[in-house]
Formats: C-alpha cells, structure tokens, sequence
C-alpha cells in the first residue's frame, strides 16, 4: 500500500514560487503524492499562531502536522526546527506514525539537550544528515541508534543549473550567507588580477554581511535565482569562503556551481568536506585530514570514477585562497577539467530527483516500521 505522507517545509510555497530552480519539497510531494504544511498554513490556524507568537514557526508548523497525525502514515520534517517539536508531541501522544527529519546542525546546544536529555530522537523513525561530521556526532556523542540515521547527499536542480553557452570571463563568484567569510575573501581579492562578485543573500540564513572596506574590483549585490546562474555561467571559478563551522554551509552554492560546470574553491571547515574532491591533501596546510567524503562513498558504490573538481584552503587563510585563485585563473585547461568533472558528479549523484528517491526510501522504511532497513549501506574509510 501506498504510503500517505505530509511533508512539513519552512517555507511559505506560495512566495516561493517564483521561476528559478525545482524545489526539492515539490519534487518530493509530486514524487510520494503528498501534502504539504508550510508557513502560509499558519495564517490559518489562530491557535497555530498563537503557537508561533510564543514559539516560532517551527513548534507552530509541529502543531499543525501532529493535529494531522491519524491521516497519514509517515510525517516530513524538513529540518529541527520542526522536527524536534513534532517529535517531542508524538512521544507524549504515543502516535505511532512514521516521522522521517532532516537534520542540518545537531550539534548546536540547544538540540543537544531536546535529543540527549528529552530523547526526542525516540520518536524520530530516521534522521537524514548530509554531513559525515553531524553523522558520527549523532552517532558516538548523542548515542542516536544508526539504525535511524541516514547519510544522504544534499540536492541540486541540474536542469536549472547546468552550462551555458556564454563566453567566460575573468571573473570571481561568490554566493550566499550561511556561515560566510567573507572578510577573508575581500583581503584574499584586493589586488586580484580579476572582478569579485560576492551575491550576499540567502533565502534561509539570519546572517548579515557588511564591509567596512572593498577592493575596488569586488562588487557585492544579490541576485535572483536566473541572474545568478548568468553571472556563474560568465564565471571562472566559484568560492565557498567558510568559517570553521561544524555543519555542512555552503552546500547550496557549492552544488550549483558544480552543476554549471565551474571549479570550486571552499573553505575546509569541520562540516563542508563532503562534496568537493580535491586531489591535494593536508601537506597543502589544510588543517586537518579530511575524511572519506560522501561523495567518495556513494561513487564508490555505483562504480564510479571520481575526479577532482576544486580546492579546499584554510579557513581564514586568505593567502592560500588567493594564491589557489590565481592558479585557476592562469590555467583555463585546468579550469575546464575540474569544471567537466564537477557537473558529472552533480548529475550522476547529487540531483534533486535522487535527493527525493532517498527521501522516498527513508518513508517507505517509517511507513512499514521496518526497525532494520538503513540508508544509504555505506562503510566508512
């Protein structure tokens, strides 16, 4: 039998739908026929409002999938900030539905506590992370059975995102919010034999960013989901500069510019190792080992070759970014190989129609209890 399933997203579908790239939760509501609670829902609900005006919009969202809980099989989160809550509402209910979460950052404190002290995961049937660094966290320190964890890849819209016929220029792109460093790329440029443009905007991060000073070759603005594909397409390379966070920022960004066949560089922070391959190891002054990344793992399992297909550098090092700049922007051929091999692995691995087959395959193990079933089988490194 089919499985019935409400997917919970932190989003308000109506504003988002605007032209740009396929949204992973529409995919995954058209994939599993599904409903969907997202943020408009509140407005129709006085006691969901309430809830938010007290709460936020998380524990509001839970209230409104738990109200829902005998008409469906297998309850979405799309992250802790409703999961957590819904999960906790469950457990009090002893609801046997089936709840599928992602988590993005369960190392935060706050989690912590919901996780280990209240044990919200008990009521949580499986818990996709997109990073090995949250996964093992989740496993040694939180002590989450793995057989409700889920290594799983985050998503890109290859389509959308794919190359362009347009010449290349001598351009920087950077792009994003979430956990960005942005100072370090404004001294890593100053000088730079090349335009900067830094697209700071996000539709998920709370961050802010302001420059007391700019090189006179950066230009920062945001972008709409069409301009910043035109402006990736015109690029020569695409940074990800980080800080030392623990969960997997810059995923978005790092994807698309994969996916539109341009080279990566990226901070190597704690959480963003999993999705660049980078042939130099830390001789290079990178400041750890860097694990087997997910990627590795999973082309490993379909027999694929993996190719390098950008840089990591230091975080906060703003002379090994710059002089990781000027190696690509003086060597096009090396450029374009790393580019051809970053828009295969993003089609071959990482789209967002393989993103809701995961998901899908997670809710057909909630929805039939199977206590066993773990996703993806992959060993580490």
């Amino acid at each position: 039998m089919v499985p019935r399933v409400l997917v919970v997203v932190g989003t308000d579908v109506a504003r988002d739908s605007s032209a740009g790239p396929r949204r992973d939760y529409s995919v995954l509501a058209r994939r599993l026929d599904a409903n969907i609670i997202d943020l408009g829902e509140i407005r129709r609900s006085w006691f969901a409002r309430l809830v938010r005006r007290l709460a936020g919009n998380g524990p509001a969202q839970a209230w409104l999938a738990f109200r829902q809980r005998q008409d469906v099989d297998v309850i979405i989160t799309d992250g802790e900030h409703s999961g957590i809550p819904l999960a906790l509402l469950l457990r009090l209910a002893r609801s046997r539905v089936g709840h599928v979460t992602i988590g993005h950052r369960l190392t935060s404190r706050k989690k912590q506590f919901f996780l280990r002290v209240l044990r919200a995961h008990a009521r949580m049937d499986r818990i996709a992370l997109h990073s090995r660094h949250q996964h093992e966290f989740a496993r040694t320190k939180l002590r989450i059975p793995t057989r409700r964890l889920a290594l799983l890849p985050y998503q890109v819209d290859a389509e959308f995102w794919s190359p362009m016929d347009v010449p290349e220029e001598r351009l920087v792109v950077s792009a994003g919010l979430e956990h960005r460093d942005y100072p370090t790329l404004l001294r890593a440029a100053q000088g730079l034999d090349a335009k900067v443009v830094i697209g700071a905007a996000s539709n998920w991060s709370r961050h802010d960013f302001a420059a007391s000073t700019i090189p006179a070759n950066v230009q920062i603005s945001a972008f709409g989901y069409t301009d910043l594909r035109d402006l990736y397409s015109r690029a020569s390379v695409i940074v990800v500069p980080l800080v030392d966070v623990d969960n997997q920022a810059g995923v978005t960004t790092i994807l698309e510019a994969m996916a539109m066949g341009k080279p990566v560089i990226v901070s190597q922070s704690r959480g963003q190792t999993d999705v660049v391959e980078d042939r130099r190891g830390p001789a290079r002054g990178l400041p750890r080992e860097r694990p087997v990344s997910l990627a590795r793992l999973l082309a490993a399992g379909r027999g694929l070759d993996l190719e390098p297909t950008g840089f990591y550098v230091p975080p906060g090092d703003a002379d090994a970014l710059r002089r990781a700049l000027e190696y690509l922007l003086r060597n096009p051929e090396e450029r374009q190989r790393l580019g051809r091999a970053g828009r295969r692995l993003a089609e071959q691995l990482f789209t967002v129609d393989e993103f809701a087959g995961r998901i899908g395959d997670l809710v057909a193990a909630a929805a039939t209890r199977d206590a066993e079933a773990t996703f993806p089988r992959l060993q580490y490194g």
